[in-house]
């Protein structure tokens, strides 16, 4: 999956803006690829099929994008159909709320080889255009052992879409091959087979910004709704099986089990279970084997401060435990029942 950085188009990297309905921050998005101090970065934007006056900002652009139009079909049909088209080597998807800083690809470029399939950094938290000091993902980056750390626990540290960089090839192939992946939550199909098909770099500083603004479907912003948690289960569940999948391909060793696992999710499927979610197939598990689970995860998962780790388990403990309307009310205070 190895790949060179430049192309005989002169493209080293090219940067994929996926849109759908943000009009609003689209022109911030590529005009931070076009001020990329890097030369001849590419700037590609997918509309899916926006209804707010995103089609006009694009065309206002001319020649100094490529763009492409299509019915609204999710965040993997518009990647796809960007990368279809995209001459980088380096391929970086950039959700249209956040951006990049100048020297974004520059960074990433100097710090490519030819063995990776995917490099992390760091994104910076702005809240009404403003930063707040926090960064995505809180938790330091792995230098080593992914795919064993995505065995054990379901996961490992990541940040969202827009704080990554693929190896073109290996973007297409997972695009092409993944199963299940239907419609968002792309970014977990993409990093949890990412350490099958190469190494996974790093750079451990932030190199763009992530927009919180109330419309955002990631887990890492906002009050949660049952669509929301059970939607991002299933993304999760399918991305970790098709890292199975492919490493069982690959002859790499890679226990799998048709349960969620880690922390996170485990405690996610305890709350959607009073919420009666039905838009995807969820694994089917029973309320005390997750429970069970959710607290083994937690207990064992590393890097949780102490205070958070005793908590969390009592919490798994009573959600699996306790009558279905003392759960409700210690779930109303974290998920929006009332809303699809």
């Amino acid at each position: 999956m190895a790949t060179e950085t430049s192309t005989a188009a002169g493209f080293a990297a090219t940067v994929i803006i996926t849109n759908y309905n943000y009009g609003r921050f689209l022109r911030g998005a590529i005009d931070c690829v076009l001020g990329q101090t890097l030369p001849g970065v590419e700037c590609v934007v997918v509309d899916d099929g926006s209804t707010d006056g995103s089609r006009e900002i694009i065309e206002s652009y001319g020649a100094r994008i490529r763009s492409v139009y299509q019915q609204n079909k999710g965040q993997a049909a518009a990647l796809r159909a960007g990368a279809a088209i995209a001459k980088g080597a380096i391929l970086f998807s950039l959700d249209a709320d956040d951006f990049l800083y100048p020297a974004t690809c520059e960074r990433v470029a100097a710090a490519w080889d030819k063995d990776v399939s995917c490099l992390n950094y760091q994104l910076d938290v702005y809240r009404a255009e403003k930063k707040t000091g926090e960064v995505f993902p809180s938790e330091a980056f792995l230098d080593a052992g992914h795919l064993g750390r995505l065995e054990s626990h379901g996961y490992y540290p990541s940040p969202p879409m827009s704080g990554n960089a693929f190896c073109a090839d290996y973007l297409r192939l997972l695009l092409d091959r993944a199963i299940h992946m239907d419609g968002d939550g792309v970014d977990a199909y993409l990093l949890y087979s990412a350490p099958v098909f190469g190494r996974i770099a790093h750079i451990d500083e932030p190199l763009g910004g992530y927009r919180i603004h109330g419309d955002n479907i990631s887990m890492s912003s906002g009050r949660k709704t049952v669509r929301n948690l059970g939607d991002h289960i299933y993304y999760q569940y399918w991305a970790e099986k098709n890292a199975a999948r492919f490493a069982a391909e690959k002859a790499i060793p890679y226990v799998s089990d048709p349960m969620v696992k880690g922390p996170y999710l485990s405690l996610w499927y305890l709350l959607v279970m009073d919420g009666e979610y039905t838009r995807f197939k969820l694994p089917a598990q029973g309320r005390l084997a997750t429970a069970w689970r959710c607290v083994r995860a937690y207990a064992t998962y590393p890097n949780i401060e102490p205070v958070r780790r005793l908590k969390n388990i009592a919490l798994a403990a009573l959600l699996g435990l306790a009558p279905r309307p003392l759960r409700m009310l210690v779930e109303s205070r974290m998920v929006d029942y009332g809303r699809a």
